[in-house]
């Protein structure tokens, strides 16, 4: 178990906007920061950090909280493996209270999937370095393709023996189980007998985007010999798909790049294996590669949250020319800026580098990229020739392409030139497109009548206002508070960074109202926000098709939101008066909510706290204990600050 002291630790050092960069590419945002979330695909960005709170929030999934929280959800990690993930990235030595026994027996299953992948990749390693067999042929092949011992530390390079069962007898040897090496892909079975999957090969470890080790990659070396020669032989296998291992969802060389995409704000994409191991070595880390597999949609949404500009390097034969078009409308779709290289004939990425050096490929990509759109309309021009049927679907395909660029200005300038490399007029392609983005605006925007049904029926106010008063929770009037500010007060300027609108959304980032309409108010200004588009329409009347919250906005705007002094006194609202400005106007409502607020998290903390130690659960039951420690000198704090008193509790 992991001891209090260093969980403490983990989560006073841990800082959000530092861990989640390692995943998310952020960009400042006066205070905040923002970015694409990696819990849903969106083209606008509607995941912000908020350095100052420590916190995270996606205002379109609704996800959020801490360092921990994230790395829970981003990895789908247990509490302790994300503190333990945290501890490693901060170099913080982890105390246990007593031995851990994870090697032997993991958790869940997936963890012991990890745990035997990662087993496996230093069997590897070992077995390439430390054998006579693997020095002199995996080894020995690394070299020739000219990979540094630096290289082949960073990737983990390995080499399977050529022997039946090799690896299974040492995993089995060191109290590994054989139904997890067989669901992890490194072993099978036939006729009750085990036996390696991966035999005589030089071995590849597929990292996931955190780095651990999820999959390999075998390939046979032409030295070797087969047992039986009328036996097909592939020259690369991989393991097949687990629970820990989904190939359409990673790219090999992620882990290695991540940080170099995001400082170069650009992806190279290639093929294979060894033409990401040459260009990191020659100093171009920022690759990937698809691995021979046609991109996919989660693949490209990995990217992006890196960068919104990828380069694809591929072969300039056919096959390469065919491959590389197969994966830009899903480029497209996502909103990212693509170009295409097409080295020389005969050339790939590992050839071409280890030919010409760093500062020669890097000065060949930039000079020769091409927009892949119009290099799509070019290359299909150079293969219909003067065939009308086949330049009508060549037109309309290159259309497709174009209908799914949302960035207005951008298409315009696509048609345009497009209309110039296929010969027709603009008028046509734009009405053509037009057509396109028409249907795509129906098909998302379609709903099922039992959605329908399901919205209707769902809008409802929690607490009916002819009830008396004293059976209204305080925290309504709060809410309430908060939704008359941003009424009157929205658009006006809280700071130099932000508006009293975006002042009340990143205070209120990691909260829900409870009254169902006052959350559909907040929730209206947070989509105005993310969308860029003006806070002040929010409040427009024509706007609003839900009739409960329609009234809302019309009481609060048509009434001067006075309360009495008696209700001033029994719910300590902070009313707006002619001689205090709307700053503090501002300041009080969502401090006086804030301490309400912590009352409540005070409670469900509190009933964590039994819940975990009648559990046994040690890690949780520190954690919930310091978190309660820690709201509770805020709430105290806050006490001061707006001049009232805690009850003892």
């Amino acid at each position: 178990m992991i001891t209090r002291d260093t969980i403490a630790k983990i989560l006073d050092t841990a800082q959000v906007e530092d861990v989640v960069s390692d995943f998310v590419n952020l960009k400042k945002s006066g205070a905040i920061l923002k970015g694409n979330c990696p819990f849903h695909n969106e083209k606008t960005p509607s995941f912000v950090v908020n350095p100052n709170k420590n916190i995270f929030k996606c205002f379109g999934c609704g996800k959020g909280g801490d360092s921990v929280t994230f790395i829970m959800e981003h990895e789908k990690f247990s509490f302790p493996e994300a503190l333990r993930y945290l501890a490693q990235k901060y170099h913080i030595e982890v105390e246990e209270t007593e031995t851990s026994t994870e090697d032997k027996q993991a958790q869940s299953e997936k963890d012991s999937l990890l745990i035997a992948l990662n087993y496996a990749a230093k069997f590897y390693q070992e077995q390439l370095t430390e054998t006579e067999e693997g020095q002199a042929i995996g080894l020995s092949y690394f070299k020739e393709r000219g990979f540094l011992d630096s290289t082949i530390e960073t990737f983990q390079l390995g080499y399977s023996p050529d022997s039946f069962d090799a690896f299974y007898n040492q995993a089995i040897k060191d109290s590994y189980n054989a139904e997890i090496l067989l669901k992890a892909g490194l072993i099978k079975e036939k006729n009750g007998k085990y036996f390696d999957f991966f035999r005589d090969r030089v071995m590849f470890p597929i990292f996931n985007v955190s780095g651990k080790v999820v999959a390999f990659g075998g390939r046979i070396l032409s030295a070797t010999k087969s047992d039986n020669p009328n036996i097909y032989q592939p020259k690369y296998i991989n393991t097949s798909e687990t629970d820990v291992y989904h190939k359409s969802q990673i790219l090999y060389g992620i882990a290695q790049a991540k940080a170099d995409i995001r400082k170069q704000d650009v992806c190279y994409l290639v093929e294979g294996y060894t033409d990401v191991i040459s260009l990191y070595q020659a100093g171009i880390k920022n690759v990937v590669a698809s691995s021979g597999t046609a991109l996919t949609k989660e693949q490209v949404q990995l990217v992006k949250r890196f960068s919104q500009n990828m380069v694809i390097l591929y072969d300039g034969d056919a096959a390469g020319i065919k491959a590389a078009l197969r994966g830009l409308d899903i480029v497209l779709e996502q909103d990212m800026n693509v170009k295409l290289v097409l080295l020389p004939d005969g050339e790939d990425p590992d050839s071409f580098v280890k030919k010409n050096g760093t500062d020669a490929t890097l000065a060949f990509i930039e000079q020769r990229q091409q927009d892949f759109i119009l290099f799509k309309a070019s290359q299909g021009m150079a293969e219909v020739k003067n065939d009308p049927v086949k330049k009508s679907e060549m037109i309309k395909d290159i259309v497709a392409s174009i209908a799914k660029v949302n960035d207005n200005i951008k298409r315009q300038l696509y048609i345009k030139h497009c209309a110039d490399i296929v010969e027709v007029s603009e008028t046509i392609l734009v009405n053509e497109t037009n057509k396109l983005r028409t249907q795509q605006f129906k098909k998302s925007r379609e709903i099922s009548e039992d959605e329908q049904t399901q919205i209707n029926n769902a809008v409802s106010i929690e607490e009916d206002h002819s009830q008396p008063i004293s059976k209204i929770p305080k925290l309504y009037y709060q809410e309430k508070d908060i939704i008359r500010i941003l009424i009157e007060h929205g658009d006006k300027e809280m700071s130099e960074e932000a508006t009293v609108a975006e002042y009340v959304i990143f205070e209120l980032v990691d909260i829900e109202f409870k009254n169902d309409v006052f959350g559909k108010i907040i929730k209206l200004y947070m989509d105005a926000y993310s969308n860029e588009q003006p806070l002040a329409a929010v409040k427009d009347l024509n706007n609003i098709s839900d009739p409960e919250i329609k009234d809302c906005f019309i009481e609060l705007m048509a009434s001067p939101y006075q309360l009495s002094s008696n209700w001033f006194d029994k719910h300590e609202i902070v009313v707006k008066d002619v001689n205090r400005t709307y700053k503090s106007d501002v300041i009080s409502a969502m401090q006086r909510y804030q301490y309400y607020k912590m009352g409540e998290f005070l409670n469900i903390i509190g009933e964590k706290i039994k819940t975990t130690d009648a559990n046994g659960n040690y890690e949780e039951n520190i954690a919930a204990i310091l978190k309660h420690i820690e709201m509770k000198q805020k709430q105290q704090t806050l006490a001061k600050e707006i001049k009232t008193v805690i009850h003892p509790s």
